[in-house]
């Protein structure tokens, strides 16, 4: 349990640490193709928005009905985006801080986008969200050195320290 709420507090940390760097370029660098597989940093930053709503929908055993392919844009504005940003990782650490290690084990099911059944424990799930994530802030991390943003996705911190502070 400590595990899945270390990477959700790492979570919404690093997802902070991005959006302000990228608060910081103009609206040019932010949206420029950069051969990513999303394109630009913007519609990398909406996909992952995207995919973690899916996903806490289907932990809460609900559908997202609004989402109709995995680049669709929900937010066309920087800041619309990084505040919905904020509200959905409000919401996973809040979703994570109330589950117990049996949590973990529950089954969910639901519909893949395809429209195929699945089930995945709500562990499977969140280690997918997580890893999901910084596969894709990684990318972004290479676009904003591509930018000349030098970025950092380590608090500085002890881990032991850190761990410590965990229920």
């Amino acid at each position: 349990m400590k595990n899945v709420l270390m990477m959700s507090n790492y979570n919404t940390w690093v997802n902070e640490h991005i959006f302000e760097l990228c608060s910081t370029l103009s609206d040019d660098d932010y949206r420029m193709d950069r051969k990513s597989f999303f394109g630009s940093i913007h519609n990398t930053l909406n996909h992952i928005l995207l995919v973690d709503i899916l996903s806490l929908a289907r932990l809460n055993g609900n559908e997202d009905e609004s989402i109709q392919s995995l680049d669709q844009i929900l937010y066309h504005e920087f800041d619309g985006l990084r505040m919905a940003r904020v509200e959905e990782d409000r919401k996973l650490s809040k979703f994570v801080e109330n589950l117990d290690n049996e949590d973990l084990e529950k089954l969910c099911k639901y519909r893949r986008m395809s429209g195929q059944q699945g089930e995945e424990t709500v562990h499977e799930i969140l280690l997918t969200l997580f890893n999901h994530q910084t596969h894709h802030r990684g990318q972004i991390h290479t676009m904003l050195t591509q930018i000349g943003i030098k970025n950092s996705d380590m608090p500085d911190l002890d881990v032991a320290d850190y761990l410590a502070t965990l229920k």
